[in-house]
This record gives structure tokens, sequence and C-alpha cells, in this order.
């Protein structure tokens, strides 16, 4: 074992992950967090020049809040994209010229890998290395969540929202699509009418409960709050699909989740989305902000499940997107540093 820092914002789910994933490749992770440890740019600098010395190579994401405050430190860094944040950067129209001085850069997706050479990056210095998936954990057509613990009817399809409860998210062009997706001509009587999920949390969760309220759909919505992980496979194991809204977005992990369950994705067409998700394929796509797209994807997907699709995007999920395999390039890019 040798070590290594780990320079992150907050503390949240994703961080315990790259920690693990640094244990696992052989470096112990000495962690230090703006907001929590530090507390602004200054005493982050301070902070990561002490622990890593002139040995330990530093790990350090999002690249906006973090990594850009140890540019000039003299360690050697290794920048860590964090979902939309190379995106919201080349947007803005900001100086991206500083990424060509990190020793390294690990994206999670085709777009912002683009971005970045586009920026100036040495292409040998980039590690594709999308968040992935534990394949075991989520397994194709593994055990479902009971439908009672959800309070909806128990063979009723669900429609599965995850995403947080923000304007980027659009959450609520899924509340409106699913408003408008009909029930299917010649189903029996017996049959329930779909349910939406509404997992997660936000700024706007009491708007969009009302706005399920307004749309007459309240009844048949459920909104869960956020859900532990170990929880995840299960709900969506259950889903008839999962649906992403999203404005911009990198890889998305509970997408990649979804597609190795076996369930069918509908996800907006954003560059993130589109380099797992190929309209019918892989799964299926819509233009961001088409409500009356989204809804006519999900009244077809409800309605009739795409074997051939879902086997597909399972074996996506697992030729790219397996986190133990994917594991390798991070010990190449720490290494390399």
């Amino acid at each position: 074992m040798s070590g290594c820092v780990y320079a992150t914002a907050g503390w949240g789910i994703h961080d315990a992950r790259w920690v693990g994933a640094l244990q696992d490749v052989g470096r112990v992770p000495v962690v230090v967090s703006l907001g929590r440890d530090v507390a602004d740019g200054d005493e982050l600098r301070r902070a990561v020049t002490a622990a890593a010395g002139n040995e330990l190579p530093v790990l350090a994401g999002p690249l906006d809040t973090v990594t850009r405050h140890l540019v000039e430190t003299g360690v050697r860094l290794v920048g860590l994209s964090w979902g939309y944040d190379l995106h919201d950067l080349d947007r803005d129209g900001a100086d991206l010229t500083w990424l060509g001085r990190l020793d390294g850069l690990i994206v999670d997706s085709e777009a912002n890998r683009s971005i970045a050479l586009n920026a100036g990056v040495d292409p040998e210095r980039i590690t594709s290395l999308p968040w992935g998936v534990d394949l075991g954990t989520f397994a194709f057509h593994g055990p479902w969540v009971d439908a009672f613990q959800l309070g909806v009817p128990p063979h009723a399809p669900l429609v599965l929202s995850l995403r947080g409860h923000e304007s980027i998210y659009r959450v609520g062009d899924i509340l409106s699509a699913f408003a408008r997706v009909p029930r299917p001509h010649g189903l029996h009587e017996d049959v329930p009418d779909p349910y939406l999920i509404v997992g997660h949390a936000g700024s706007l969760t009491s708007a969009l409960r009302q706005q399920a309220s307004d749309l007459g759909i309240a009844t048949r919505t459920r909104f869960i709050g956020s859900v532990p992980e170990h929880d995840l496979a299960p709900l969506l194991g259950r889903a008839a699909c999962y649906v992403t809204a999203a404005e911009v977005d990198g890889t998305s992990v509970t997408l990649l989740q979804a597609m190795a369950c076996g369930t069918p994705v509908v996800a907006s067409a954003t560059p993130g989305n589109l380099g797992w998700i190929v309209d019918g394929v892989t799964g299926f796509t819509f233009p961001t902000g088409d409500v009356a797209a989204l809804a006519e994807v999900l009244g077809r997907v409800t309605a009739d499940y795409p074997t051939g699709v879902v086997l597909r995007a399972r074996e996506r999920v697992a030729a790219d997107a397996d986190w133990q395999a994917n594991l390798g390039r991070l010990r190449r890019a720490m290494d390399a540093a």
C-alpha cells in the first residue's frame, strides 16, 4: 500500500466511493474536504500541500471548486471531473487552459473528454473512467421491491425518477409528461394504470407535489424521498422504466444502474446520456424539454417491455461500465502522476 491525497468539496456517497476505489488500487488516501475540514481555497492549498509533501499524488475534484485552487501548488495533481462541471465551465466561456497544467485528468464521459481536448489537455494525460456499476449488486432481473412498500397496486407499471428536485433536472417535465400518458387501448380493466415514483428531494419538492395535484395525478404519484444505496437495485428492477429529463449530465451512475438491472431507460438527449443511450438500441431518448415527446416514449415503454433493448443495454454496461474492471484505469492514472 502507498499513499495519496483526496481533495473534495463537502462529503457524500460518491466521495466514499472514490476513497474506497483508491484503497482498492493500493492507495491509502488522506482526505481534505473544502467546507468540512478547511474553510476556503487558501486553507485548502495549505492543507493539501502539507499532506502531499514531495511524494504523494493528489486526486482532486470537482474541477471548478476544488482542483483549480491546487494548480499552482507544485503537487502532483490529478483532476477529477464531477458530473457536468466541465460542461458548466465550457458553457460559461471560462478559460480552461489551466487544465493543461494538470499531471492527469479523469473524466467520466466522451463529452467531457472532448471538452478537455479542446482546452489543450494532452490526450495521454486524460483517463476515461465512467462512474460504473457493481454488476453483482445491480443484477439483471434481480429481486424486486414489494409493491406494498410503495403503496401501489401489485401489477401497476412504475415510471421511476431519481434525480434531485432542482431546475437543471427538470423533474417537472416528467410529471407533465406522465399526466399525458394515455391508458393503453384494449388493456384489461383489472390491470392498473401506471404510477409515477419520484425519489430524491430538493428546493422544488413542494412545488412538484403541488404540480402533481394540479395535473390530477397526485393519486398515482408517490414521493419517496432519498433512496438508500442498498434499496436501489430492487426499486430499479421493479420499474417499468427509469426516466431522467436533466438539462446537462456527465455519466449518470443511476442511469447505468438501471441499464444493468434490465430496466428500460428513457433519457433526455444530452451529450452525457447519448454516450450510453442510443435511441431504440440501448434505451430511448427525447429532446430535452420536449414534454410531448417524453409522454409519447413513456406511453410506449410502459405498454410494451422492450426485451431486445434491455438486453443490449446490459451488454453495453457489462462491456464498458463494470466498476471493478475499470479500477485499473484509476491505478494507472495515479501511478502516472
